[in-house]
């Protein structure tokens, strides 16, 4: 089978690589370098119109959407145990992964692009203060969620390596995020996974 993954570093689509790796999959990667918007190129609009990543080939055809990625890929590689088993578990975790994509993501871009979502600059910084707030309420949410755990199920699942990033994006934020120790302690022990590492590494 042949993969090819579509990721920026630091970007959301870590997430996507990690679990790849974690797979033990067999695929390639081409970086998109998003500070040169290498997304909006006319060669990479003709392979992904929404102009993003991550952005997954497999066998010619594409898929887009971290969620769905993800969960392609818990489904070609069962033995890795990238989702729980249990039918119910198994659709809470899909049912986390949309969370952070569309309950934390949009309050970090607020936060970090506001000027796509507001021309009137004086209004710039009262819409940093609420995306973070916004954002500081999913994560006390969160930190619920990871009570007496290390992971969010009984194992390391696609879930882990979606909310490292949606973590790791917040420190790059310059958040404070000491206050939620059980997320700090899950981030903790992702930093330590080789998977992690690797992909984190690879910037070039």
């Amino acid at each position: 089978m042949t993969i090819t993954l579509y990721h920026a570093p630091g970007a959301c689509s870590i997430a996507a690589y990690v679990s790849l790796l974690e797979a033990g999959a067999e695929f390639e990667v081409e970086l998109i370098s998003l500070a040169k918007k290498e997304q909006t190129s006319e060669s990479y609009k003709a392979l992904n119109p929404k102009q993003k990543v991550p952005y997954l080939i497999v066998e010619g055809k594409g898929l887009s959407e971290n969620t769905a990625i993800q969960t392609w890929i818990a489904s070609a590689y069962p033995e890795a145990n990238l989702l729980p088993q249990d039918k119910f578990e198994r659709a809470r975790a899909i049912s986390h992964m949309n969370w952070f994509s569309s309950g934390m993501h949009p309050h970090i871009t607020r936060h970090f692009r506001t000027a796509k979502f507001c021309d009137i600059e004086s209004a710039h910084d009262d819409i940093k203060v609420k995306a973070k707030a916004m954002f500081f309420e999913q994560m006390a949410l969160v930190e619920q969620e990871l009570k007496g755990r290390t992971w969010f199920f009984d194992h390391n699942t696609a879930c882990d390596s979606y909310f490292f990033w949606v973590y790791d994006r917040g420190l790059r934020e310059e958040f404070d995020l000491a206050e939620f120790s059980n997320c700090t302690a899950h981030y903790e022990a992702m930093l330590k996974r080789p998977n992690v590492q690797k992909a984190q590494a690879h910037t070039k």
